[in-house]
Parts: C-alpha cells; structure tokens; sequence
C-alpha cells in the first residue's frame, strides 16, 4: 500500500472525522463543488455497534439528497456544460433496502395478572406526523457510512480536477488524526485572507505530519472531539468544564448496557421495538436489526462501576427482566456500556471559521434514536449556508452565525426530552397495587391499543422524535410574524396570509401534484434534489382568478431590480453539480427569450385548475420555461380529504385559491417565508432576500 499523502494545496473545507455527521458534511460540500479535504483517525468504517436508527424527517432528507448517474458518458456530458442527472440509487434507497423498518412500538409491563404483559403498542410514527416514510429505520452504522462513501464517490466524478484532490475511494483519508488548529489574522499572510485557517494532521502509524490551509474546519469528531478541545483552550486535565467552550449539562449515576446479538427466545414481539419495564429487575428496550441481529438496551445498576460491567452481567440482567419468557444469547455482536446524561456545547463557533457538529456539541442517551439524525442534519444546516457565502452570494456575517442560532437550539430541545425520556425509562414500573385505571384496563386486553394513553404520554414528544418537530425560531432566514424582517419591511403585511398553515422555521410540508409536463403523479417536496437553490413555490391557484398577478409576478421576476436578478453569482459560478432542474434543462421557447436562468433559485408553479382546462404556454413568462416544475394540484390527499382532487395542497398549505400566494423554500427543505401573490408580496420577498444576500458583482468568492 503506497504511503498516505495529503494534497499540499489550500483547500475550502476540512472535516474531521468520518461518521454519519462527517459523512453528511462531505457529500454537501463535494455536491456544493467545494474542495473538500476528509480525514478520520479510524482505519475502516464502523465495524459493528454504535448508532442504527435513521428517523422520517432524516429519510425525507436523504432522499432530497438524492442519487447522482455514476455513467460515464453522464460525466462527459457534464463537462460539456450538462448538469449531473440523478439516476443513482442514492444512499436512502440504499440504506431502505439494507434496514428493517419499525411501523409500531410494543410496551410490556407487569400486570396484576401477570409477571409481564404486553400493556399497549403504538405507531412508531403516529399518523398525526405527515411524512411519507412512517416508520424508524434500523440498520449498523457501517451500513449507512458505506452508502455515503458511495454516493461522495460518485458525485467526487463529476468535480474539476480543481475541485476535486486526489483522494481515496470516498475522498476519505484514514489513519490521519487531528494535531492542531488556529485560525490566523488578515494581516498574518495573504493567503490568511482566503484561507485563515492552519490544520496540523497526522499518521497515526508514522506520526509524519502535514500543515494545511482551509477557509473552513468543521469538527465532527464526537462527544471526545479533539477539535473542540483545542479551539476551546483550557490546561489538560481541566476535562469539559473550563475553556472558552465548555459542555453543560450533568451526567446521572444511571447506567445502561448496549448489546447487538442474536437470540433465541419465547418472548413473542422480538421482531418489534419492545419497551419493557419489569417489576423489579429493572427496564430493557429491544430493536430488531439486520442480518437477524437484536439490539437490546439493558439497565444495569445505578450507581455501579461502569468498568466491571460485562457482557455476562449484561447478558443475565436481561434474561431476569425478559422472565418469564426464555431468552438465549448466541453470537454476540458488539457490547458497550454507557452512563446517561445530557450535555450541549456552550458554542458550536468561536469565528465563524472553524464549526463544530454532532456528537462534538451534545451528548445524550442512545435511546431515543435521535443522535446520529440531528447530528447529520447539523452539516446539512451548515454546508448550504457556507455555499451561499462561498459562490459570493450570501453575507458571511448575517448568515454564518444563524447556523449555531438554528441547530443549538434543536439539540436543547432534544436533550430537554432526553432527559425527560431516560428518567422514565429507567424508572421502575409500579407495583400491582399502584397500577393506575388505564393500565388495569389496557392489560384486560393484551391486544388492545390505548390510545387515550398513548397520546397523553407521547404525542407531546412524536413530533420531535420523527426529525419534523425541529423548529427554527425567527432569523433572517425564517420570516415569522415576530422576525426583523416582517416588522421592519413597507411590505411586512403580505407575509404569512392570512388561513397560511405553514410556518416559516419548519419544513413544507409533504404534498402530492401532477406534473403537466408528463402527467406523472410526485410529491412536491422532492422534485428539486438538494442542489443550493432556493425554491420558489408559486401557489397559482384558480388560473383564470390569478392570471394578471402571475403575469405582473414574471415581469417583475425578468426585470432587473427583482431579487432574481439582484443576486446573481458571477459567471461561470454554480450553485452545486446538479444545478438548475431536476428533470432537465429550462425549455429552450423562441418567444420566452427574457430569461436568463440563475442557479440559486428555481420556480415550481402549482395550478388549482385542472390541467386538462389549460396548457403550460398559457402560463405567463417565465413559468414555461420550468415546464417540467408545473403542475396540477389535483390529486387526492387523505388529510385533506374534503378538498377532493380540487386543490387539496392549496387547501392543507391553507392558501386561498382565488388569491394564490408564493413560498420560499430554503434549500434545505424549510419554509423560509409566505408571501400574498400581488406586487406587496413579490417586493416583501425583496425585502427578505436583502437581508442576507449580496448584489451581483463582478467578482465571486471562489
């Protein structure tokens, strides 16, 4: 094996660390055409254990993300001035068709009648939460690193040998641990106002070290992040509590065993996600895995040393919970073994060069599968508001800092429920004589579903759970009738309509339309794959009520002065690889000559009026042009269903067909404002897009 080198050259971003969080971090960045720079100490993926549990809104992300046509002649095309077209797999078709998918949860008690008992089961995501996949993922971690190195791989095919540094095979280079990092002055050198960051790596095998110079460093290195102790300071020793970051928070004296394995056993819900509290022998939580495999989470004594706590202790103290179901352990996976408590990073960034992630800014239990999904969607965060400052279209000092705004307050709300969650779970079940009315009653039946018991105690958390209750609160980025930008705008009145039922801060919901162009049936929230852009959805409604403001709308959209054409990258600059249309290029009319396509923005235009009463040409330029992003919102929608297929999506967005109403969609699938479709509307969005957004200039920044 020829010895590792890394590339001398300056680079855009260095990610430290190649778990679910770094993976995330470099397939964006390398989709985004930065020069990404990926290095992780271990000499291999995840071999076995560790995190297995990919939740909805995680899902509906990844298939965002999409998957890019490895072809050859694709990537010919593509230097040839082509977008890169998705054809591939993806890593979530990847990871579906690999994992088992939990639909309901089983919760076993003691009963009056009986040493165990199954008491209720429940959705594991209830049908309150609107998503398309409605269940939990379950797969090794390994498995879903695997399917990132794939699909960084493909995507690393379509850069520029300027864009791109020779790496290994997912652009990840191994056996290389974090030294050192500092972040210079302007004045230090000249590559200082570029690059400011200097990095120290290192073989870990031939401790040969390299200096490289980045404009970014984002530190996914986990809950002993290296990176985070070394921008936070503080003497050796002094552990998480001292430096300019510290982690708060406290840890408890409870204590938890973690086993993947496989068994033989009696117990009749092993393929479930069991959550069984015993009478007395302590509490375990069982999720089925792939190859056959169970995870079991097992509560060992509190207050115990955490060092003499085995695999056989483990191994027994699940079988005296499981009793008096016969449970026989055979090959034994992985086994660890944890102590909860929740902790949160006071800072994800000191300059707004050097960005920590993941596990690096919370820690928390394992339990509630949320972790590895919000630590993945902290990069996705990161990675597209970095593009928009990079490609000289976004301001560095309004929008970097909204990236800890954002995501910090995310991990508070998931560490407040953890700790709310751990303390139930790890408590007792109630002795007989405590058992309450409700428990008495669902136990009568071992099939029943209490469902009066079930949201009284979960709905409040399902939400969050599912990836879709993490909510942004109001920023630049999020026009919420409290923000800035609603209270200081001539035009803050046309934001949020009237009836609106979506929220800017929270993601659009998921819809169903019928694409004129082919008279396919989509869903509305993936037809633009994550590409950078903002995504403008313009509810047209009734076309026969709306047509003179979506005539004024394109006029005012190819006019100079529109936010369309006031923030423009400089030439030859693109938003991603797979710029502009998901499914093509803009329609090449010769009477739509006025508009010049712009990679940071795309229009999806949804119709009311059923596309068999009117063509796309009667549309008003430039709408045509996105031929394959209109479309016909007649398709029935079980949540709507009074609507029948006369524009339900109008009526769950809540969006009077006789007025219609525009939509900005964040490019990472957020509502980022809603605006009334008239001439107040379309310059409120000017207003908007001027907080944080640079006017065409001559010169980007890469």
């Amino acid at each position: 094996m020829p010895p590792i080198q890394i590339p001398s050259k300056p680079v855009d971003v260095v990610v430290i660390g190649a778990g679910p969080a770094g993976m995330m971090a470099s397939l964006c960045c390398n989709t985004y055409g930065l020069k990404v720079l990926h290095i992780d100490e271990r000499d291999s993926i995840t071999t076995a254990g560790r995190a297995d549990g990919i939740q909805p809104r995680t899902l509906e992300v990844l298939r965002n993300i999409g998957g890019v046509n490895p072809d050859a002649q694709q990537r010919q095309d593509f230097k040839h001035g082509k977008n890169a077209k998705f054809a591939g797999p993806g890593p979530a078709k990847t990871m579906i068709n690999q994992g088992v998918r939990v639909y309901e949860v089983a919760f076993w008690d003691p009963t009056e009648t009986s040493q165990l008992a199954r008491t209720s089961r429940a959705a594991s995501c209830p049908d309150f939460v609107d998503v398309v996949d409605n269940y939990t993922l379950l797969l090794h971690q390994g498995l879903i690193e695997q399917a990132f190195l794939q699909e960084i791989e493909n995507r690393r095919q379509y850069l520029t040998t300027d864009e791109a540094i020779p790496a290994p095979e997912g652009g990840v280079f191994r056996n290389i641990g974090f030294v050192s990092c500092k972040t210079h002055p302007e004045s230090y050198d000249e590559l200082a106002k570029t690059h400011p960051v200097e990095v120290v790596l290192e073989n870990i095998n031939t401790h040969q070290q390299w200096t490289v110079r980045t404009k970014y460093l984002f530190g996914c290195d986990g809950a002993r992040s290296k990176v985070r102790k070394c921008i936070a300071g503080g003497e050796d020793g002094d552990g998480e509590w001292k430096g300019k970051i510290t982690m708060q928070g406290e840890a408890t004296d409870i204590i938890w065993g973690v086993m993947d394995a496989r068994v033989k056993t009696t117990f009749p819900d092993i393929k479930y996600k069991c959550l069984i509290h015993s009478k007395d022998a302590g509490s375990i939580m069982v999720i089925p895995r792939e190859a056959g495999l169970c995870r079991f989470y097992v509560q060992l004594q509190a207050g115990a040393d955490r060092s003499k706590q085995t695999q056989d202790i483990c191994i027994n103290t699940a079988k005296k919970i499981f009793a008096p179901y016969d449970l026989e352990f055979g090959y034994v996976d992985w086994f660890s073994v944890y102590q909860i408590g929740q902790r949160i990073a006071s800072n994800y960034t000191l300059d707004e060069r050097v960005f920590l992630g993941g596990d690096a800014t919370h820690t928390h239990s394992p339990k509630a599968g949320q972790g590895m999904n919000i630590s993945m969607l902290d990069m996705y965060t990161l990675a597209w508001k970095i593009n928009l400052v990079e490609k000289g279209v976004g301001k560095r000092d309004i929008i970097l800092p909204t990236y800890e705004q954002e995501r910090r307050s995310v991990a508070q709300e998931l560490l407040r429920f953890d700790a709310e969650y751990s303390r139930l779970f790890s408590g007792r079940s109630p002795q007989s004589d405590q058992l309450t009315a409700d428990v008495k009653a669902a136990s009568k039946s071992a099939n029943a579903v209490d469902a009066e018991r079930f949201i009284a105690t979960f709905k409040k958390n399902a939400f969050f759970t599912s990836g879709c209750g993490a909510i942004y609160f109001a920023n630049v980025f999020n026009a919420l009738p409290d923000s800035d930008i609603v209270k200081k705008s001539k035009y803050g009145k046309a934001f949020n309509p009237q009836g609106c039922k979506l929220i800017a801060g929270q993601r659009l919901l998921p819809g169903k339309a019928i694409r004129c162009e082919d008279a396919n049936q989509i869903r509305i929230q993936q037809e633009v794959k994550m590409n950078g852009a903002f995504r403008i959805h313009v509810l047209a409604g009734k076309i026969e009520s709306t047509m003179s403001q979506l005539k004024a709308f394109g006029q005012y959209i190819d006019s100079s002065d529109s936010f369309y054409n006031r923030y423009r990258p400089a030439k030859g600059v693109y938003s991603s690889i797979v710029d502009g249309l998901a499914n093509g290029d803009l329609a090449n009319t010769t009477t739509l000559t006025t508009h010049q396509a712009n990679p940071f923005f795309t229009f999806l235009t949804i119709v009311s009026t059923h596309y068999y009463n009117w063509e796309v040409t009667d549309l008003p330029s430039p709408f045509p042009q996105y031929r394959s992003q209109v479309y016909s919102d007649s398709l029935f929608d079980r949540r709507v269903a009074e609507a029948g297929t006369n524009g339900p999506l109008h009526k769950k967005y809540g969006i009077d067909e006789n007025k219609g109403a525009i939509i900005v969609v964040r490019p990472d699938g957020y509502v980022g404002a809603v605006v009334s479709l008239n001439e107040d509307g379309w310059l409120a969005l000017a207003d908007y897009f001027e907080t944080f957004m640079v006017k065409s200039g001559p010169k980007a920044s890469l």
